[in-house]
């Protein structure tokens, strides 16, 4: 492919992206800036290929025993376009579109680009990605039964910046710089920054145990889905803006048919003390069978929230089915019964 070519291509896929598929990303046009210079580090002589992934996730509710509700929690798509040279992957774009209750709210999730360097010792990430903090670089509960503290802690877990990352050895590290307004984009009357950084460390060539530490220091939103524009329950002010200086410690440990991750975090939120913990475990009772516990704890000075869950997680050829109990004890519904139905499709090309 001439590089010529090559540019256009990007540049209409990168169009369509922004302006066809998102018109939500109008308002954010340093993000797309921020994509758009990695076009200068494209070398020649690459070639390209394609992954299209599509997911939904249907779940039936169970609440204090009587209340029932089913919906289709989330659906989502995305894009991936990989260039590679002789020397191994050389750019990544790609694009994630979600839309979650019954599609009612749709939103452009994740779009960035990154540049990779030698035998990934440094790569360049640009535009709205998921931030380097604690289990995030390899371990999401989005599509799970149970939540993560992130967004007690950070706000959110995908922001808008630039992020510096690398593997040396049994080390892996990642900063970045982002603008503190998560995946709704960038209202004009708020001036919030978030700087966030990752060390790990994963021992011996098994990788069955690696270890983490975070840290996260600036201005970010409150929730992770505060809209600056939209719906005004969800609107984004200057009060909703917190101020967080917070530190981690992350650990992932598989033994034998256990998986076990942890996830701890304190420091100030809002200049309040606050700490927080998660804890999941898995067991592969057979081969496509699992049980599954979590745990996820949070203290915010005087405040307290917890939420404990235990359940299952089975995999047919077709499809995966979820099913088990959670506790909320701050919340007026402390008991819930969940089950899910998901499938993910893709597709390389």
């Amino acid at each position: 492919m001439k590089t010529a070519e090559l540019k256009l291509d990007l540049f209409e896929m990168l169009t369509r992206l922004f302006i066809t598929l998102a018109p939500w990303v109008r308002r954010t046009s340093l993000m797309a800036a921020m994509v758009l210079f990695l076009f200068a580090l494209i070398p020649g002589g690459v070639q390209a290929t394609w992954n299209l992934s599509v997911d939904g996730d249907a779940r039936y509710r169970l609440t204090e025993w009587e209340e029932h509700d089913a919906d289709i929690h989330l659906v989502g798509a995305s894009v991936r376009k990989t260039f590679s040279d002789n020397k191994g992957d050389r750019l990544i774009l790609f694009g994630l579109v979600e839309a979650e209750d019954n599609f009612s709210d749709v939103m452009l999730h994740e779009v960035y680009g990154q540049y990779k360097g030698p035998m990934g010792a440094w790569n360049i990430t640009a535009g709205r990605f998921g931030l380097p903090w604690g289990l995030l670089p390899g371990f999401s509960a989005s599509r799970l039964l149970y939540d993560m503290p992130h967004g007690a802690v950070l706000g959110m877990n995908v922001d808008n910046g630039f992020m510096l990352s690398g593997v040396n050895g049994p080390l892996d590290y990642a900063a970045s710089i982002t603008q503190g307004y998560g995946p709704r984009g960038t209202p004009d009357d708020l001036n919030l920054s978030l700087g966030t950084a990752r060390i790990g460390f994963t021992p011996g060539d098994t990788e069955e145990f690696s270890i983490g530490v975070s840290a996260a220091v600036g201005k970010s939103i409150r929730v992770h889905a505060a809209d600056p524009n939209g719906d005004a329950d969800m609107n984004m002010d200057k009060d909703s803006a917190l101020q967080r200086a917070v530190g981690g410690l992350d650990a992932t440990l598989y033994l034998g048919r256990w998986l076990g991750r942890v996830e701890l975090s304190a420091g100030r939120v809002d200049h309040r003390s606050m700490t927080a913990g998660f804890a999941a475990m898995d067991y592969a009772l057979l081969p496509r069978f699992d049980l599954n516990f979590a745990a996820n704890l949070v203290w915010h000075g005087s405040e307290f929230k917890d939420e404990w869950f235990a359940g299952f997680t089975g995999k047919p050829p077709w499809f995966t089915i979820r099913g088990g109990y959670r506790y909320a004890g701050n919340s007026p519904s402390h008991h819930e019964v969940i089950f899910q139905l998901y499938r993910l499709f893709s597709y390389n090309l």
